[in-house]
């Protein structure tokens, strides 16, 4: 979809050259999130200003969809190529609907496409139409703005988005919020996605792949997990933190470890005399309740002897359930939260995929490590 072959740019002033990118060649895939993490300084939105061509290369070559960048005018490409930073870069003067339409109505969109697609927008990002269209930017919050900028930037359906720094002036809690219901809308929309950050935990989280540079070279282009096992060098490892370990488990959702083949598992409707056997037919020591597919609770075997007949009187709740989409850093948090170290996992729909304990998170995590170093 994108790729960067030898890239190089250099600044020259009052007879002294500063190399902003050197050398910098990799290839995007088409429809992922590529994440450009490194401190300030080190050529990111650089790297990104050189795609649109708001500024020129010194050498090297780009190619989007295997055509060289050069064979673009410079308008019709950056008018193509959506583009988020991180002061959302709103026309103040503008409502919400005409800072969306802007590249639109530059394009001689009829005005009912326009508003038709302004607000399918906006009901893309989850910001209610009649109540946002005629709003003006300083009526907005910081995460309302960040999600206009980014429906702006979605407007004439690019390829290519452009996103600088886009979470970083928006608080902490907003922040995660936004970062989810972007990667959900990506799963929608499918787009290539270029995401600068200096963020490392935003980095694992949102990108397919990191491109990790330093000083205007790229020391490092993999999958998060791939970085976080097997760091490039030295530096990479000191700037993705000493917590590698624990940042892994950000990375897994419980989906992808739940045991699905457990024999530990009865109904509601099971008669209380037979719950004996069924324990001396499994290794565990207790016991999952579904009712209509759902986990309800758990019977220990602790509490079973001849003479508990109910299910439903021995049942304990769950002091917490596990849905397939929360991290292994999640999960850990509620093991450790309710001493509790086996829980049930639940699809969507709420109902009961597998389990998960810390003793096949801890079998997991170690087998990775295996595969991998």
């Amino acid at each position: 979809m994108i790729a960067y072959n030898s890239v190089t740019k250099k600044y020259t002033r009052k007879n002294l050259t500063t190399i902003a990118l050197s050398n910098v060649s990799f290839t995007i895939n088409k429809n992922s999130i590529v994440v450009l993490l490194g401190p300030s300084g080190c050529g990111k939105t650089t790297l990104l200003r050189l795609t649109n061509k708001l500024i020129k290369l010194t050498s090297g070559s780009i190619y989007i969809n295997n055509i060289n960048i050069n064979e673009y005018k410079d308008v019709e490409l950056r008018q193509n190529i959506g583009y988020v930073i991180q002061q959302t870069g709103l026309f103040p003067n503008k409502t919400v609907a005409e800072n969306i339409g802007i590249i639109p109505k530059v394009k001689k969109w009829k005005k009912i496409k326009i508003k038709n697609r302004v607000e399918e927008l906006l009901d893309l990002v989850n910001l209610e139409p009649k109540k946002f269209y005629n709003k003006y930017p300083s009526e907005l919050s910081g995460g309302q703005a960040q999600r206009i900028g980014f429906a702006r930037a979605l407007a004439v359906d690019p390829e290519i988005i452009l996103m600088d720094e886009p979470f970083g002036s928006i608080d902490p809690i907003n922040r995660l919020q936004i970062q989810d219901e972007l990667l959900k809308l990506q799963s929608n929309i499918k787009k290539t996605i270029l995401f600068v950050t200096h963020d490392v935990s935003e980095a694992l989280k949102m990108g397919d792949k990191i491109v990790i540079f330093k000083k205007g070279e790229l020391l490092q282009y993999a999958t998060p997990l791939e970085i976080l096992i097997n760091p490039a060098n030295d530096y990479v490892e000191s700037f993705i933190g000493t917590d590698r370990a624990l940042k892994i488990l950000g990375l897994i959702k419980a989906y992808n470890i739940a045991e699905k083949n457990i024999d530990n598992i009865i109904n509601i409707d099971t008669p209380g005399d037979h719950l004996i056997n069924i324990f001396n037919n499994t290794k565990d020591d207790f016991l999952f309740v579904l009712s209509d597919k759902k986990p309800i609770g758990y019977i220990p075997k602790r509490i079973i002897d001849d003479e508990n007949k109910h299910i439903k009187n021995l049942i304990i709740p769950f002091p917490f359930i596990i849905e397939e989409h929360h991290s292994l850093n999640d999960v850990m948090a509620y093991m450790l939260r309710y001493e509790n170290y086996h829980f049930p996992v639940i699809n969507s729909n709420g109902a009961f995929i597998g389990s998960i304990s810390y003793k096949n998170i801890k079998k997991y995590i170690s087998q990775i490590y295996k595969n991998n170093v």
